[in-house]
């Protein structure tokens, strides 16, 4: 669309990464607000805003933001759904499954495995608006499915198929179960420091939805992506907002505690 508006490439690529990368900045802020409490809400935007990890992707003119920028916006759907009981919600928690299919094929499996207790639970599968909604969000992806196949054929078509298979044996980004373990944590240094007891302080949190979403659910994507044997930088990137969120709660267990190591950490 910005390519039509502009005529440069430039702007084509440019607007939809630099959007992208805003609204999971804000996304990180309602979510923060939902989860917890509106007070200092966007000091977990501030705190993703610093994640090196974050600011690399977020200049990078690929699909790995716009990817998570599209997960994030699940998460925000799925606690709207459950909390406000509105249609609009039921229908955005279905349409960020095919928009997540479009842009990684396959790697949208694992957040949805991830979320999919939560939408049983919550039955909110058993909204109609929330399978017109995952309809809707594939569409885009069928459209271009019919225009690929048209004007390369069947052949070119089923390589995408072939690339999971491709992507679970050994290649170039094949790495130990492990990688994660320490990938991650040097990627988002120093917050790594304050990732650790924020985890702590979330899976004692008493209400589930909270405990949820920022503990089982990020601990699970991270368990699903260390199983897969094709392994990353930037996959965890899906994860970046809630461990933010995390990572403020890890600021706000330090101060809790007021002894002399940890005021100097």
């Amino acid at each position: 669309l910005s390519q039509k508006i502009f005529g440069e490439n430039f702007f084509a690529v440019f607007l939809p990464i630099t959007f992208a990368s805003i609204v999971m900045l804000y996304l990180t802020y309602l979510i923060h607000k939902e989860l917890l409490d509106h007070n200092f809400a966007i000091v977990s935007s501030l705190i993703l805003v610093t994640t090196f990890l974050w600011i690399n992707y977020a200049n990078m003119a690929s699909q790995d933001i716009l990817f998570s920028t599209v997960i994030t916006f699940g998460v925000f759907s799925s606690i709207k759904a459950y909390k406000s009981k509105k249609g609009i919600y039921y229908l955005f928690c279905g349409v960020w499954i095919g928009l997540g299919f479009m842009f990684k094929t396959y790697l949208t499996c694992v957040p949805l495995l991830a979320i999919t207790p939560f939408l049983i639970q919550k039955k909110i599968i058993r909204n109609k608006l929330f399978w017109i909604g995952c309809l809707i969000g594939f569409l885009p992806f069928i459209i271009w499915s019919s225009s690929i196949l048209k004007a390369y054929g069947f052949e070119t078509y089923s390589g995408l198929f072939e690339k999971l298979l491709i992507l679970s044996e050994n290649n170039v980004f094949t790495n130990p179960f492990y990688y994660y373990l320490w990938n991650l944590p040097l990627n988002i240094f120093p917050w790594t420091l304050l990732l650790i007891p924020g985890l702590v302080k979330a899976s004692k949190i008493k209400d589930s939805i909270t405990k949820y979403f920022l503990f089982f659910y990020p601990i699970t994507i991270l368990v699903f992506l260390s199983l897969f044997s094709t392994k990353t930088q930037y996959y965890p990137l899906q994860i970046l907002s809630l461990f933010s969120i995390d990572i403020y709660l890890g600021i706000i267990s330090i101060l809790e505690i007021r002894n002399k190591l940890n005021l100097f950490i």
